[in-house]
């Protein structure tokens, strides 16, 4: 993966995997009350390479760690809040081959069932505090790959040419 800050001090993330937006509880685009997060508060768990946590504190981000010291599996990450707003939302999409689609805050809670290729993200970081070096993170842009299902890919070009709908089949007893 790679991370850095734009000229306009967003976090850049490319070439990131499933694994750096860490899933189960950590994964929340649909905004759901949980024990650490209030009803309505989407956000994602962005994994941070360790080479990159001494950069990103110093930029003021909040990094938090699983694991201990000791532990050779410890994670280091940090939460990336995705809200809609009449003077902010994020543009999120996913593609796999030629099929892209646009989430928009009814469909983005999709991604928390999905496995990603690639992914690309444009986050903004804001401060609302001059005097206060910390910052919180707000998705921006986000380009998801979709894993490649093989079953669904074989009959892809099918399932495209279909000229009716397909409708489904009941049976009766």
């Amino acid at each position: 993966m790679k991370i850095h800050f734009d000229e306009d001090r967003n976090l850049i993330v490319e070439e990131a995997t499933n694994g750096d937006i860490i899933g189960g509880k950590f994964r929340n685009f649909r905004g759901e009350k949980r024990e650490y997060n209030d009803a309505g508060k989407r956000n994602f768990n962005l994994r941070i390479p360790e080479d990159a946590v001494d950069d990103l504190v110093a930029a003021g981000l909040k990094i938090k760690s699983l694991g201990t010291e000791e532990d050779e599996n410890l994670i280091f990450f940090v939460k990336v809040s995705v809200a809609y707003s009449d003077k902010y939302s994020p543009k999120v999409l996913t593609y796999t081959g030629d099929n892209i689609r646009e989430l928009n805050e009814n469909k983005i809670g999709d991604l928390d069932f999905m496995i990603f290729d690639d992914i690309s993200l444009k986050i903004r970081t804001y401060r609302k505090d001059r005097d206060n070096p910390s910052c919180t993170l707000y998705l921006n842009t986000g380009i998801f790959k979709l894993h490649s299902d093989p079953i669904a890919d074989k009959y892809e070009e099918l399932l495209r040419s279909l000229d009716t709908s397909i409708e489904e089949v009941t049976s009766e007893d």
